[in-house]
């Protein structure tokens, strides 16, 4: 399936995509934006992970730069893929939890109501880069709506494999969600990783923008056989062995390598932008959060806290290291300052560049990262907000007002809650908060009227047809 081809329709859609106007710059780079996942801190080895096989994903590392203190925007998928493609907090634009969310009649809080899809009205990264003659496409997971959300009426130039859906139901065909047409047997990652080359290869001339929102490693856990076969006599000091799980970041990794590989094939490696990511801290259960307490689903560094590589050839330094805390808010302006495209009129995003850290040439003008959550996660967390200023992150628990406090420079495994210690810090850091949700909009929880603890904890369903994310 390496060289598989690209469907006759997509390729009939590339075909029919405008060229470059005369003018264009040649020098504009091409962008490709990888996001794992379900991907914990430290699942690769770059991040310091001895039993997961990832040779591609260092090599990305070597060549460019990784960050230490990257965090998503929320502690699960879709407001951290919103935030990427507004570049603004997931608070401002309501999507504020996994879509459509979960239903908890008997919680004792309310959660925040939740958009069918993210705001027809919000600018996403696609269309200032598509208005500046960039190819764009989105391959793999959407989850942030169906019908008119999707990615192919949003300004991306093709949509494949992404829909309302938060997983799909196989890794192997029939894959159930995403309805692709494939033969029995064929792995999601590499269908994916086929589409990606595919559209790398049709618009090697003109300046290209890849989003590559990969299924794996969320669950289901499948894997392919042979690759399995090579962790069972591989040492892992955590005592998981969880070959599957090992195979399927294997998985990823080999995706990686097949489009490095491909860009240096075409001559275009030197001109391409590489970003590396993960939607949210792994789950806990089989991923590697490097130490760092929680998972996915939680405002503790576990959940939040994700490995970054980018690769931007001539400028970031091979094997450099950046410890300055970002946010996945930043990758929009990011992306168009490389590209060196403006954004679309009115549109503020709330993140900020990230070029002078990858030039090594500054640092950022903010103070503060920011995170409201108020929903009650799968994995256990109550409805909660965050912020992290320096080395001090305070979180707000909503249901009963509890803050806790930790420095992170110190004690990035958040065991010692400071709060009763250091009770001026943490009023401080609190008043900050809130008036950052002020400023923001955020929608709080609201007290429930039906709250009945003994039926709290009850089985979660859907707030509608659309499936819930585990």
């Amino acid at each position: 399936m390496r060289d598989r081809i690209l469907s006759i329709v997509l390729l009939a859609a590339a075909s029919a995509l405008p060229l470059p106007v005369l003018g264009e710059p040649a020098a504009r780079p091409n962008v490709i934006f990888i996001l794992v996942d379900d991907m914990g801190y430290a699942d690769v080895g770059a991040y310091g992970n001895p039993y997961h096989r990832t040779p591609h994903i260092d090599r990305l590392a070597a060549q460019g730069m990784r960050f230490t203190n990257a965090y998503a925007a929320a502690p699960n998928c879709s407001p951290t893929r919103a935030s990427i493609l507004t570049g603004k907090w997931p608070a401002r634009v309501r999507v504020t939890q996994y879509l459509p969310g979960n239903v908890l009649p008997y919680a004792k809080l309310r959660q925040a109501e939740l958009p069918d899809g993210l705001p027809l009205d919000e600018t996403i990264l696609a269309q200032p880069l598509k208005a500046a003659g960039y190819a764009t496409a989105s391959i793999g997971k959407w989850h942030l709506g169906g019908g008119e959300y999707l990615p192919e009426r949003r300004g991306f130039d093709v949509g494949f494999g992404g829909g309302w859906w938060g997983h799909h139901d196989h890794m192997f065909a029939p894959y159930g969600k995403p309805p692709i047409t494939a033969p029995e047997g064929e792995y999601l990652t590499d269908r994916l990783t086929a589409e990606s080359l595919a559209f790398i290869e049709a618009h090697r001339g003109r300046p290209f923008f890849l989003y590559l929102p990969l299924y794996a490693v969320h669950g289901p856990i499948e894997a392919k056989k042979e690759v399995m076969a090579r962790y069972g006599k591989r040492w892992d000091p955590s005592g998981r062995n969880n070959t599957a799980y090992a195979a399927m970041v294997e998985g990823v990794d080999e995706c990686v390598g097949r489009i490095m590989q491909r860009l240096e094939e075409l001559g275009i490696e030197d001109r391409t932008v590489v970003f590396f990511f993960s939607d949210n801290g792994g789950v806990q259960s089989r991923a590697f959060n490097g130490g760092l307490r929680r998972g996915k689903g939680w405002l503790y560094e576990g959940g939040i806290r994700e490995p970054l590589i980018v690769k931007w050839p001539g400028v970031t330094e091979p094997g450099s290291v950046c410890d300055t805390p970002v946010s996945s808010v930043d990758f929009y302006p990011t992306i168009l300052e490389i590209a060196g495209v403006d954004d679309a009129p009115g549109h503020a995003p709330d993140g900020e560049s990230l070029v002078p850290l990858l030039r090594q040439e500054g640092g950022l003008a903010r103070d503060a990262l920011y995170w409201h959550y108020p929903h009650y996660s799968n994995a256990g967390s109550p409805p909660c907000g965050a912020i992290r200023m320096g080395a001090w992150k305070l979180i707000e628990f909503f249901e009963d007002g509890r803050l806790e406090l930790y420095n992170l420079l110190r004690d990035p495994g958040e065991r010692h809650d400071l709060s009763r210690r250091l009770p001026g810090r943490t009023k401080a850091l609190h008043r900050k908060l809130v008036e950052w949700r002020k400023a923001v909009e955020a929608v709080m929880p609201t007290t429930n009227p039906d709250y009945d603890p003994a039926r709290a904890k009850q089985k979660r369903g859907a707030r509608s047809r659309w499936d819930t994310e585990s």
